[in-house]
Parts: structure tokens; sequence; C-alpha cells
């Protein structure tokens, strides 16, 4: 019993292993990602050109992360949707924060932007220059103060 027990933990051990060892990143040029993160660039980021975009390719999955120069960083899901927009301490455009968000942040926190963006399948997470960080519903209505 106890023999079956440890070879079903190194069958798992070693299945969850060779899944994660073949994940891959490459380099790729901005007309291979997909229509959506290309429309998504043009719209918000017309006048930069990215400094690197990763294609990062798991077995189920596959996700994009675009780099500026000025060490912003945009990552899409397979679809092309922007999943996180991280400015690295400085403010992100205004034009990508949904409306209720950036009037929220504007009456309670008028001294401070937004310096990073979270989209997930309940909402957002908003990080503030002062290191607080906001959740939102999918609405864009607030929620709480998460730090």
């Amino acid at each position: 019993m106890r023999t079956k027990l440890n070879l079903a933990a190194s069958l798992i051990a070693g299945l969850i292993f060779g899944l994660s060892a073949n994940a891959q990143k490459t380099v790729i040029k901005k007309a291979a990602l997909p229509a959506n993160a290309q429309t998504f660039l043009k719209t918000h980021f017309a006048k930069q050109e990215p400094t690197y975009i990763l294609e990062d390719k798991e077995i189920l999955s596959k996700e994009y992360k675009v780099q500026f120069a000025n060490k912003l960083e945009i990552e899409f899901d397979g679809k092309g949707n922007w999943k996180e927009i991280d400015g690295k301490s400085a403010s992100i455009p205004a034009s990508i924060i949904p409306s209720k968000i950036a009037s929220y942040v504007k009456t309670n926190f008028a001294k401070d932007k937004i310096t990073k963006i979270e989209k997930g399948t309940l909402g957002y997470e908003a990080k503030l220059s002062n290191g607080l960080e906001l959740k939102f519903n999918s609405k864009g209505e607030f929620i709480k103060i998460a730090k």
C-alpha cells in the first residue's frame, strides 16, 4: 500500500514538473500580438514603441507581456485583453482607468495617482502612489482598501 502511495506521489510530482518545464517565453514582434492587444496599444500608447514583447506559452494558456522604455509593463491574456498595467511608481495613462475608479480616486485621494491596475474576474485592484491598494468590483464600484 505504501509503495503504491509513493508511486502515485512520484507520478504526480513528475507530471507537475513536466508541465511547468514545458512553459516557453519568446520575444515576438508587435504584429504577432492578438488583435485586441494591438488595438489597445494603438489607442493608449500610439507614440511609444515597446522595448520588448514576450509571449509566454504554457500547456493550456498563453500570455503576453509588453514593456516600454519608461519601464511601464502591460500583461495581456491569450485573447489580447489586458490583465495588468504596472507603471513602476509612475502614474498610468488616465485613458486606461475605468471612469468610476478614476472618479473615486480623484475624489478621495486627490494628491495620489494610480501606479498599477489589475483586472480580474471579480473586479479591479488599483495601487496608488501612496502605497494603498484599493479593490473595486467589476462595475468599478469601490469595495475596500486592501492594504
